[in-house]
Protein backbone atom coordinates (compact mmCIF):
# COMPACT_ATOMS: atom_id res chain seq x y z
CA UNK A 1 0.00 0.00 0.00
CA UNK A 2 1.51 3.30 -1.06
CA UNK A 3 2.59 5.69 1.65
CA UNK A 4 1.41 9.65 1.77
CA UNK A 5 2.73 12.13 3.81
CA UNK A 6 0.53 15.31 3.13
CA UNK A 7 1.11 18.69 4.88
CA UNK A 8 -1.22 21.33 5.66
CA UNK A 9 -4.59 19.33 5.93
CA UNK A 10 -6.16 21.66 8.11
CA UNK A 11 -6.09 24.37 5.38
CA UNK A 12 -7.73 25.00 1.93
CA UNK A 13 -5.93 23.49 -0.80
CA UNK A 14 -4.83 20.82 1.38
CA UNK A 15 -7.80 20.44 3.19
CA UNK A 16 -9.50 19.71 0.01
CA UNK A 17 -6.64 17.34 -1.47
CA UNK A 18 -7.32 15.23 1.64
CA UNK A 19 -10.94 14.97 0.71
CA UNK A 20 -10.62 13.75 -2.51
CA UNK A 21 -7.48 11.80 -2.22
CA UNK A 22 -9.73 10.12 0.78
CA UNK A 23 -12.52 9.38 -0.87
CA UNK A 24 -11.19 8.52 -4.70
CA UNK A 25 -8.24 6.60 -3.68
CA UNK A 26 -8.63 4.31 -0.08
CA UNK A 27 -6.08 2.10 -1.75
CA UNK A 28 -3.66 4.67 -0.06
CA UNK A 29 -2.18 5.22 3.27
CA UNK A 30 -2.65 8.85 3.91
CA UNK A 31 -1.13 10.62 6.99
CA UNK A 32 -1.31 13.95 7.67
CA UNK A 33 0.77 16.52 9.95
CA UNK A 34 -1.60 18.31 12.13
CA UNK A 35 -0.66 20.85 14.71
CA UNK A 36 -3.79 21.64 16.77
CA UNK A 37 -5.53 18.72 18.90
CA UNK A 38 -9.07 20.32 18.01
CA UNK A 39 -8.22 19.84 14.58
CA UNK A 40 -7.16 16.30 15.30
CA UNK A 41 -10.17 15.46 16.38
CA UNK A 42 -12.40 17.04 13.12
CA UNK A 43 -10.35 15.31 10.62
CA UNK A 44 -10.13 12.21 13.07
CA UNK A 45 -13.74 12.23 12.84
CA UNK A 46 -14.45 12.55 9.09
CA UNK A 47 -11.52 10.54 7.95
CA UNK A 48 -11.26 7.28 9.95
CA UNK A 49 -9.09 5.93 7.84
CA UNK A 50 -6.17 8.62 7.96
CA UNK A 51 -3.64 8.64 10.34
CA UNK A 52 -2.69 11.37 12.08
CA UNK A 53 0.82 12.97 13.17
CA UNK A 54 1.12 15.45 15.47
CA UNK A 55 3.52 18.32 15.21
CA UNK A 56 4.28 21.45 13.12
CA UNK A 57 6.30 22.16 10.04
CA UNK A 58 9.32 23.31 12.69
CA UNK A 59 9.43 19.57 14.06
CA UNK A 60 12.33 18.72 11.48
CA UNK A 61 12.92 15.21 13.19
CA UNK A 62 9.69 14.23 12.84
CA UNK A 63 8.84 15.63 9.47
CA UNK A 64 11.98 13.95 8.50
CA UNK A 65 10.97 10.63 9.61
CA UNK A 66 7.52 10.64 8.28
CA UNK A 67 9.42 11.97 4.52
CA UNK A 68 11.38 8.58 4.66
CA UNK A 69 8.70 6.56 5.12
CA UNK A 70 6.75 8.35 2.63
CA UNK A 71 6.35 7.04 -1.00
CA UNK A 72 4.79 10.62 -1.57
CA UNK A 73 5.72 14.05 0.63
CA UNK A 74 2.50 16.56 -0.27
CA UNK A 75 4.12 20.06 1.42
CA UNK A 76 1.51 22.44 0.93
CA UNK A 77 1.40 23.64 4.36
CA UNK A 78 3.19 26.70 3.24
CA UNK A 79 4.72 27.61 0.26
CA UNK A 80 8.22 29.47 1.89
CA UNK A 81 9.27 27.73 4.77
CA UNK A 82 12.68 26.41 4.20
CA UNK A 83 13.36 24.13 7.13
CA UNK A 84 10.50 21.79 6.69
CA UNK A 85 12.11 21.31 2.34
CA UNK A 86 15.63 20.53 3.62
CA UNK A 87 14.18 18.18 5.77
CA UNK A 88 11.97 16.71 3.44
CA UNK A 89 14.85 16.93 0.64
CA UNK A 90 17.23 15.08 3.59
CA UNK A 91 15.28 12.38 4.13
CA UNK A 92 14.19 11.51 0.28
CA UNK A 93 18.07 11.41 -0.66
CA UNK A 94 18.38 9.24 2.17
CA UNK A 95 15.26 6.94 1.45
CA UNK A 96 16.74 6.87 -2.69
CA UNK A 97 20.13 5.59 -0.77
CA UNK A 98 18.14 2.56 0.18
CA UNK A 99 16.34 1.87 -3.08
CA UNK A 100 13.29 3.08 -2.32
CA UNK A 101 11.86 5.74 -4.78
CA UNK A 102 11.14 9.74 -3.77
CA UNK A 103 8.48 11.58 -4.97
CA UNK A 104 8.11 15.46 -3.67
CA UNK A 105 4.87 17.46 -4.80
CA UNK A 106 5.40 21.07 -3.20
CA UNK A 107 2.86 23.78 -3.61
CA UNK A 108 3.83 27.58 -4.11
CA UNK A 109 1.35 30.53 -5.60
CA UNK A 110 1.03 32.38 -8.34
CA UNK A 111 3.04 35.35 -6.56
CA UNK A 112 6.09 34.00 -8.44
CA UNK A 113 4.81 35.41 -11.65
CA UNK A 114 4.63 38.32 -10.13
CA UNK A 115 8.43 38.19 -8.79
CA UNK A 116 9.42 40.94 -11.29
CA UNK A 117 7.24 43.32 -10.93
CA UNK A 118 7.30 43.58 -7.33
CA UNK A 119 11.10 44.56 -7.61
CA UNK A 120 10.75 47.26 -10.43
CA UNK A 121 9.30 50.39 -9.01
CA UNK A 122 9.21 51.98 -12.42
CA UNK A 123 5.71 49.33 -12.71
CA UNK A 124 2.62 50.86 -11.20
CA UNK A 125 0.25 48.48 -9.38
CA UNK A 126 -2.86 47.85 -10.94
CA UNK A 127 -1.20 48.32 -14.61
CA UNK A 128 -1.80 45.72 -17.27
CA UNK A 129 0.67 43.28 -18.63
CA UNK A 130 0.59 41.12 -21.71
CA UNK A 131 3.35 38.97 -20.17
CA UNK A 132 1.40 35.57 -20.27
CA UNK A 133 3.70 32.65 -19.13
CA UNK A 134 3.38 28.75 -20.55
CA UNK A 135 4.25 26.07 -18.28
CA UNK A 136 4.51 23.58 -21.39
CA UNK A 137 6.37 25.46 -24.51
CA UNK A 138 7.89 28.19 -22.24
CA UNK A 139 9.36 26.49 -19.58
CA UNK A 140 12.98 27.33 -19.70
CA UNK A 141 11.82 30.70 -19.48
CA UNK A 142 9.49 30.07 -16.36
CA UNK A 143 12.04 28.42 -14.71
CA UNK A 144 15.10 30.93 -15.71
CA UNK A 145 12.43 33.97 -13.81
CA UNK A 146 11.78 32.09 -10.79
CA UNK A 147 15.94 31.61 -10.90
CA UNK A 148 16.37 35.20 -10.94
CA UNK A 149 14.01 35.68 -7.77
CA UNK A 150 16.13 34.03 -5.14
CA UNK A 151 14.98 35.85 -1.91
CA UNK A 152 11.41 36.26 -2.86
CA UNK A 153 10.88 32.11 -4.06
CA UNK A 154 13.26 30.98 -1.26
CA UNK A 155 11.61 27.42 -1.47
CA UNK A 156 11.13 27.25 -5.39
CA UNK A 157 14.39 27.58 -6.10
CA UNK A 158 15.40 25.72 -3.22
CA UNK A 159 13.50 22.32 -5.39
CA UNK A 160 15.05 23.63 -8.59
CA UNK A 161 18.68 23.03 -6.47
CA UNK A 162 17.55 19.69 -5.51
CA UNK A 163 16.15 18.75 -9.35
CA UNK A 164 19.81 19.93 -10.26
CA UNK A 165 22.13 18.16 -7.37
CA UNK A 166 19.85 14.98 -6.35
CA UNK A 167 18.03 14.45 -9.51
CA UNK A 168 17.08 10.77 -7.80
CA UNK A 169 13.98 13.03 -5.79
CA UNK A 170 11.82 13.69 -8.04
CA UNK A 171 10.18 17.13 -7.62
CA UNK A 172 7.03 18.96 -8.75
CA UNK A 173 5.82 22.40 -7.95
CA UNK A 174 2.27 23.76 -8.15
CA UNK A 175 1.33 27.11 -8.45
CA UNK A 176 -2.57 28.36 -7.82
CA UNK A 177 -3.35 31.21 -9.43
CA UNK A 178 -6.45 32.69 -7.45
CA UNK A 179 -8.32 29.80 -5.84
CA UNK A 180 -11.97 30.23 -5.65
CA UNK A 181 -14.85 28.26 -4.33
CA UNK A 182 -15.80 26.63 -0.83
CA UNK A 183 -13.57 24.07 -0.19
CA UNK A 184 -14.23 20.29 1.09
CA UNK A 185 -11.66 19.69 3.99
CA UNK A 186 -12.50 20.07 7.39
CA UNK A 187 -11.35 22.71 9.11
CA UNK A 188 -10.61 25.86 6.44
CA UNK A 189 -12.99 25.90 3.72
CA UNK A 190 -12.07 29.48 2.66
CA UNK A 191 -9.95 31.03 -0.13
CA UNK A 192 -8.13 34.64 0.32
CA UNK A 193 -8.65 36.96 -2.53
CA UNK A 194 -12.42 36.67 -3.64
CA UNK A 195 -13.34 36.63 0.20
CA UNK A 196 -11.18 38.98 0.90
CA UNK A 197 -12.32 41.27 -1.73
CA UNK A 198 -15.88 40.94 -0.91
CA UNK A 199 -15.35 41.30 2.95
CA UNK A 200 -13.74 44.66 2.57
CA UNK A 201 -16.38 46.08 -0.17
CA UNK A 202 -18.81 45.26 2.43
CA UNK A 203 -17.41 46.38 5.13
CA UNK A 204 -16.95 49.90 3.24
CA UNK A 205 -20.17 49.77 0.87
CA UNK A 206 -17.97 50.89 -2.20
CA UNK A 207 -15.73 48.29 -3.83
CA UNK A 208 -11.62 48.85 -4.43
CA UNK A 209 -9.46 48.17 -6.90
CA UNK A 210 -5.44 49.04 -6.78
CA UNK A 211 -4.74 51.68 -9.18
CA UNK A 212 -6.55 51.00 -12.51
CA UNK A 213 -7.39 47.67 -11.71
CA UNK A 214 -6.26 46.62 -15.40
CA UNK A 215 -3.76 43.76 -13.66
CA UNK A 216 -4.59 40.31 -14.23
CA UNK A 217 -4.35 36.51 -12.57
CA UNK A 218 -5.29 33.35 -13.73
CA UNK A 219 -8.03 32.02 -11.82
CA UNK A 220 -9.09 28.57 -10.80
CA UNK A 221 -12.17 26.23 -8.88
CA UNK A 222 -10.67 24.66 -5.78
CA UNK A 223 -11.65 20.98 -7.19
CA UNK A 224 -9.68 21.94 -10.25
CA UNK A 225 -6.41 22.63 -8.17
CA UNK A 226 -6.96 19.53 -5.78
CA UNK A 227 -7.62 17.12 -9.14
CA UNK A 228 -4.19 18.75 -11.00
CA UNK A 229 -2.48 17.81 -7.82
CA UNK A 230 -4.21 13.88 -7.51
CA UNK A 231 -2.71 13.19 -11.25
CA UNK A 232 0.57 14.13 -9.60
CA UNK A 233 0.20 12.09 -6.96
CA UNK A 234 -1.30 9.28 -9.23
CA UNK A 235 1.50 9.54 -11.66
CA UNK A 236 3.71 9.20 -8.79
CA UNK A 237 2.43 6.23 -7.11
CA UNK A 238 2.35 4.35 -10.89
CA UNK A 239 6.13 5.45 -10.96
CA UNK A 240 5.96 7.22 -14.40
CA UNK A 241 8.79 9.79 -15.21
CA UNK A 242 9.47 10.64 -18.44
CA UNK A 243 11.84 13.22 -18.08
CA UNK A 244 8.83 16.05 -18.31
CA UNK A 245 6.91 15.32 -15.27
CA UNK A 246 9.22 16.39 -12.53
CA UNK A 247 12.57 18.13 -11.63
CA UNK A 248 13.52 20.99 -13.93
CA UNK A 249 10.40 20.98 -15.59
CA UNK A 250 7.88 20.15 -13.04
CA UNK A 251 6.49 23.46 -13.07
CA UNK A 252 3.10 23.70 -12.75
CA UNK A 253 0.69 26.40 -13.46
CA UNK A 254 -3.50 26.10 -13.22
CA UNK A 255 -4.23 29.20 -14.49
CA UNK A 256 -8.15 28.19 -16.12
CA UNK A 257 -10.00 31.82 -16.69
CA UNK A 258 -8.57 35.62 -15.93
CA UNK A 259 -10.57 38.65 -15.14
CA UNK A 260 -8.68 42.04 -14.62
CA UNK A 261 -9.12 42.87 -10.80
CA UNK A 262 -11.16 45.96 -12.08
CA UNK A 263 -14.34 43.68 -13.62
CA UNK A 264 -13.69 41.28 -10.62
CA UNK A 265 -14.27 44.30 -8.25
CA UNK A 266 -17.10 45.47 -10.81
CA UNK A 267 -19.09 42.02 -9.72
CA UNK A 268 -18.78 42.33 -6.18
CA UNK A 269 -19.65 45.33 -6.15
CA UNK A 270 -22.87 44.17 -8.17
CA UNK A 271 -23.35 41.64 -6.32
CA UNK A 272 -23.55 43.54 -2.82
CA UNK A 273 -26.21 45.82 -4.77
CA UNK A 274 -27.94 43.21 -5.47
CA UNK A 275 -27.99 42.44 -2.19
CA UNK A 276 -28.62 46.32 -1.08
CA UNK A 277 -25.64 46.33 0.85
CA UNK A 278 -23.47 48.64 -1.73
CA UNK A 279 -25.05 52.35 -1.72
CA UNK A 280 -23.98 52.53 -5.16
CA UNK A 281 -21.40 50.94 -7.90
CA UNK A 282 -18.43 53.30 -7.21
CA UNK A 283 -15.35 51.82 -7.00
CA UNK A 284 -11.63 53.66 -5.09
CA UNK A 285 -8.71 53.45 -6.11
CA UNK A 286 -6.20 52.72 -3.94
CA UNK A 287 -2.33 52.34 -3.65
CA UNK A 288 -1.01 49.23 -2.85
CA UNK A 289 0.61 49.90 0.35
CA UNK A 290 -3.58 50.57 1.20
CA UNK A 291 -3.95 47.45 0.73
CA UNK A 292 -1.54 45.70 2.76
CA UNK A 293 -3.06 47.89 5.50
CA UNK A 294 -6.31 46.72 4.17
CA UNK A 295 -5.98 43.03 2.89
CA UNK A 296 -3.00 40.20 3.84
CA UNK A 297 -0.77 40.68 0.90
CA UNK A 298 -2.82 43.13 -0.99
CA UNK A 299 -0.39 45.12 -2.63
CA UNK A 300 0.41 41.62 -3.94
CA UNK A 301 -2.55 39.40 -4.36
CA UNK A 302 -4.55 42.19 -5.81
CA UNK A 303 -2.20 45.13 -7.13
CA UNK A 304 -0.06 42.71 -9.73
CA UNK A 305 0.18 40.37 -12.86
CA UNK A 306 0.29 36.47 -12.85
CA UNK A 307 -0.50 35.63 -16.01
CA UNK A 308 0.26 31.44 -16.50
CA UNK A 309 -2.27 28.68 -17.75
CA UNK A 310 -2.19 25.10 -16.97
CA UNK A 311 -0.94 23.67 -20.04
CA UNK A 312 1.71 21.28 -18.84
CA UNK A 313 -1.18 19.32 -16.43
CA UNK A 314 -3.04 19.30 -19.72
CA UNK A 315 -1.17 17.83 -22.08
CA UNK A 316 1.13 15.40 -19.76
CA UNK A 317 -1.66 14.57 -16.69
CA UNK A 318 -4.76 14.56 -18.99
CA UNK A 319 -6.13 17.73 -16.28
CA UNK A 320 -9.49 18.94 -17.34
CA UNK A 321 -10.99 21.66 -15.46
CA UNK A 322 -14.34 21.58 -15.05
CA UNK A 323 -15.75 22.57 -11.96
CA UNK A 324 -17.53 25.91 -10.85
CA UNK A 325 -18.18 29.20 -13.04
CA UNK A 326 -16.41 32.03 -11.22
CA UNK A 327 -19.18 34.48 -12.13
CA UNK A 328 -21.73 32.42 -10.36
CA UNK A 329 -18.74 32.01 -7.50
CA UNK A 330 -18.58 35.99 -6.74
CA UNK A 331 -22.15 36.03 -6.13
CA UNK A 332 -22.17 32.94 -3.75
CA UNK A 333 -18.63 34.55 -1.68
CA UNK A 334 -20.31 37.98 -1.20
CA UNK A 335 -23.65 36.30 0.17
CA UNK A 336 -21.44 33.70 2.78
CA UNK A 337 -19.25 37.20 3.48
CA UNK A 338 -22.39 39.28 4.06
CA UNK A 339 -23.59 36.49 6.70
CA UNK A 340 -20.29 36.16 8.83
CA UNK A 341 -20.63 39.92 8.84
CA UNK A 342 -24.37 39.46 10.03
CA UNK A 343 -25.44 41.58 7.54
CA UNK A 344 -28.27 38.67 6.16
CA UNK A 345 -29.96 35.93 7.72
CA UNK A 346 -28.30 32.61 7.08
CA UNK A 347 -31.56 31.38 4.88
CA UNK A 348 -30.57 34.09 2.42
CA UNK A 349 -27.42 32.65 1.50
CA UNK A 350 -27.22 29.63 -0.73
CA UNK A 351 -24.18 27.41 0.22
Amino acid sequence: MPTIFLTGASGYIGGDLLDQLAKSHPELALRVLVRDLKQVDAIRHLYHDVTIVQGSLDDTELITKEANNADVVLNLAAYNHLGSAQAIHHALVERQRNGKRAYWIQVSGASALAAAELEDPSIIPGSASDTIWDDYEGIDALRSHIEKHPQRRVVDNYLLSVARDSPQVKTAIVYPPLVYGRGKGPINQRSIQLPGLAKLTLERGRGVQVGSGLNRWGATHIGDISQLIVRLVEKAVDRVDDGQLWGSNGLYLAGVTELTFQELSQRVVAAASALGLARNSTIDEITAEEADDFLPWGGTLFGTNARGAGRRARELLGWKPAKGNIEEEIIRTVGLEARQLGLLKASIVKT
